[in-house]
This record gives C-alpha cells, sequence and structure tokens, in this order.
C-alpha cells in the first residue's frame, strides 16, 4: 500500500471545517453535505469516477412546551427537556404522585401503578414497554453527572424509537436535580408534554470508482456526517467521515480491481435514516455488494480500535491477520453494531464497523480539538489496507453470508 497517499494533516485539516453542529435536517448538515461535494468535485475525478446526491425525507418529533412542576410538599418547577417520539400529555398536563424506580427493578415497579417515575438513565422500547406494563402514568429519565456546571446542567435530548403506541410521556432532568427531588421527597409533580412531527430532508452522499477488471462485484466504504444537536460531532463521527474521504482519495489513484462506493450517510443518529434509505433503494443492486466497511467513532489519541464484524467468522480471522501485518493493535468483535454497517447485514451484506474507544460523544465537548493527526491517519491506513486487499483479492476471501443469529438479532434491532 501506498501510504504517503494517506494524511492524518490533510484529514484533520478537512475535519476543521466542520466544527458545527449538523443535526439532521437543519441548514447545518445540509451545509456540511454541500462541504463534502465541492471537496469531492475539486479533488476526485477522473474516468469512471461518478458523483450524486440521493436525498430522502424522515420525520422528527419537535417538542413545542415540556415541564416539570413539584406540586406536593414543596412547589418548584425544574429544567427538562421532552422525550422527543412518546407523543403528548393532555393540554393541561398530567398531575400524579411522584415515585423514585432507580433502575426499574421488579419490586419498584410494583408500586408504580398511577405514578410519574424517576428512573436512572435512558428510556428505550423495552425499558418504555416495562412501565407501560407497570402502569405508570409518566417517566422522568435523568442524564449529567454531579460534578457538572454551567452549560452542561442543561438536561441531554432523548428520543424514543419504534414504539408506535405512547400512552405515557416523559422528560429529561439533569442529575442534580433529580438528587434533589429524591432528597427533598417529592410525592407529587404535574408533567406536561407537548410535541409535533415535522417532515425533514436528509441526503447521502456517493461516489463510485468503477473496478478494473471485477466492476459487477461492490464494495462500500461508510460513515455518518451528521450529529446530535448537542454538539459539533467531531470524534462521533466527522472524523469518521474523513477517513472515509482520504481512502477515496487513495482509490481515485490506485483504481482498485472492484467497484468501491464512498459513502456519506446523513441522518444516522436519527435512527440510521441515510443507510436504511440507501440499502431500500438500492436492492436490487445489493446482491452484487460483497462487503460494507463502516467507520463509527474514530480520530481520538487514548483508546482502543474495535472492528464489530457481523458476518461470516471467518471474517475476523482475515481482519486480525491484516492488523497484525499492519502492526496495529485491533479488538475483533462477532457481533451486530449499533451504526449503519447495521442496515448492510440486515439485508445479507456482510459488514463491519471500526470504532476507536473516546471522550465526549453526543455531548458539547466532542469538538475537533480532541481529534488527532496520528490517530486519524493509523486508523485510515488500517481501513486502507483492509481495503484494498478486498478490492484487489482474485478470488474474494470470504463467503457473502450473515449468520442467522444476527438476521435474527437485526431483526429485532429494526423493530
Amino acid at each position: 500500500m501506498d501510504k504517503t497517499m494517506i494524511s492524518g494533516a490533510r484529514a484533520l485539516e478537512f475535519l476543521r471545517q466542520f466544527d458545527f453542529i449538523r443535526e439532521a435536517g437543519t441548514e447545518g448538515e445540509h451545509a456540511a453535505a454541500e462541504k463534502i461535494r465541492k471537496y469531492l468535485e475539486q479533488n476526485v475525478s477522473g474516468p469512471g469516477i461518478t458523483f450524486h446526491e440521493e436525498p430522502f425525507s424522515f420525520e422528527e418529533s419537535r417538542i413545542l412546551e415540556a415541564r416539570l412542576v413539584v406540586t406536593e410538599p414543596y412547589q418548584k418547577e425544574y429544567s427538562v427537556v421532552g422525550c422527543a417520539g412518546c407523543g403528548s400529555t393532555p393540554e393541561n398536563g398530567l398531575e400524579a404522585p411522584f415515585l423514585y424506580v432507580e433502575n426499574g427493578d421488579e419490586i419498584s415497579l410494583a408500586y408504580a401503578r398511577g405514578k410519574i417515575v424517576l428512573v436512572n438513565g435512558i428510556v428505550r422500547k423495552a425499558f418504555y414497554q416495562k412501565l407501560v406494563e407497570a402502569g405508570a402514568a409518566g417517566f422522568v429519565m435523568l442524564s449529567g453527572t454531579p460534578i457538572d456546571e454551567g452549560e452542561d446542567l442543561r438536561p441531554a435530548r432523548r428520543s424514543l424509537r419504534g414504539v408506535e403506541e405512547t400512552p405515557i410521556q416523559g422528560v429529561t432532568v439533569h442529575y442534580k436535580d433529580a438528587v434533589e427531588l429524591v432528597e427533598r421527597g417529592a410525592s407529587r409533580v404535574r408533567l406536561i408534554l407537548r410535541q409535533e412531527k415535522e417532515k425533514r430532508i436528509s441526503r447521502n452522499l456517493i461516489l463510485r470508482i468503477d473496478g478494473s477488471q471485477r466492476a459487477d462485484e461492490i464494495l462500500t466504504v461508510s460513515a455518518h456526517y451528521d450529529s446530535v444537536p448537542e454538539g459539533p460531532g467531531a470524534y462521533d463521527n466527522m472524523a469518521g467521515a474523513v477517513i472515509v474521504m482520504e481512502l477515496c482519495r487513495y482509490f481515485s489513484v490506485h483504481r482498485p480491481r472492484r467497484t468501491m462506493e464512498f459513502l456519506w450517510f446523513g441522518a444516522e443518529e436519527k435512527g440510521l435514516y441515510g443507510s436504511l434509505n440507501y440499502v431500500e433503494r438500492h436492492g436490487e443492486e445489493l446482491a452484487s455488494h460483497r462487503f460494507n466497511m463502516n467507520v463509527d467513532l474514530a480520530g481520538q489519541t487514548i483508546g482502543g480500535t474495535v472492528i464489530g464484524v457481523t458476518g461470516n467468522p471467518e471474517i475476523c480471522q482475515i481482519l486480525s491477520a491484516y492488523a497484525h501485518e499492519a502492526g496495529m493493535g485491533v479488538s475483533l468483535k462477532h457481533q451486530i453494531w449499533g451504526s449503519d454497517s447495521n442496515s448492510f447485514a440486515w439485508k445479507g451484506v456482510p459488514a463491519m464497523t471500526l470504532n476507536r474507544d473516546g471522550f465526549g460523544m453526543h455531548t458539547r465537548h466532542d469538538t475537533a480539538a480532541l481529534i488527532s493527526v496520528w490517530s486519524l491517519e493509523r486508523s485510515s491506513r488500517l481501513l486502507a489496507m483492509v481495503a484494498e486487499r478486498l478490492a484487489s483479492a482474485e478470488v474474494f476471501p470470504f463467503p457473502r453470508e450473515v449468520p442467522e443469529k444476527f438476521r435474527e438479532e437485526l431483526n429485532v434491532f429494526f423493530e
């Protein structure tokens, strides 16, 4: 592999142009897509190279009002953020007894009927259904830490996905306020949540380099470029997006034997909408896809590199051999991964996600200041080596299959 074609310094310089919030369907995400498009037009071109965009729409819940007021034994309103996707309370809200149920254990939930409950952590689909079955009237999540100050005292935005019927509503409160609610003995609260669904537009960016000999076999290299609304998402996941850009530049010069597509997905943070739209739109072509190489979380110096593989177990052995040859430490995990690689595996295309441990994900601290040239270059070289070996192999080294146990897990995941 021509290592001189991979530059961590260039990748970081490009990444620094995106140190702004890119929530899916907003002007920030649209601006990021334009920057990527212009960069590709200026730096990646030639015969057999094509670029296009694929816009798509998705529904997002917009919070109109969210309030939590203690009415007994004291009166106080707390700063909260509404949980998107869990519906709305009656217009005047809901007043009910208040109970801290901690992790939602069986004993605590036995006393939850008719109460608005405070829970540790995040309420996702399974936990939500437990609360409904227990007869809870509403829920309050918590976020943050006991040492937060200033801006970090604002509760995190949370969403409930995959639930069609939403009989109970909830909000998020900061950790410190949760402590006060418990220690002051809040016994009755009023919860108000109003939200409405709105349609937003995102887009996927796709650059294809036709294969020189086996053009009918396709490999994809992907990353999402949107961020959560809390921060600019340098680690999650603009670092992944610029790694894909480095590989795109590399293979535009070192033309692959197999066709390669470089994909920048929108709206990953909203529920993998970009990659799901891609596999739906390209359904007939997926039979030609051999492997998806996804990057999600990258660029920080301190941390461990992990590759999550959703496919035949032989893939782990092959990738381990490549990493040994490159002299780069990697932990291989054979499982489904909560990123865009899941969308491919769900449709029968083996997939992996390259991931690096790091700090500040989904917070305002996830900025370009924490991203390093060393880490970007190291991950780019590792992924480029994997991609080059697979793209140039005379015979593709592993079968195009996803084990049944993963298919079953993915069916549950996407429900």
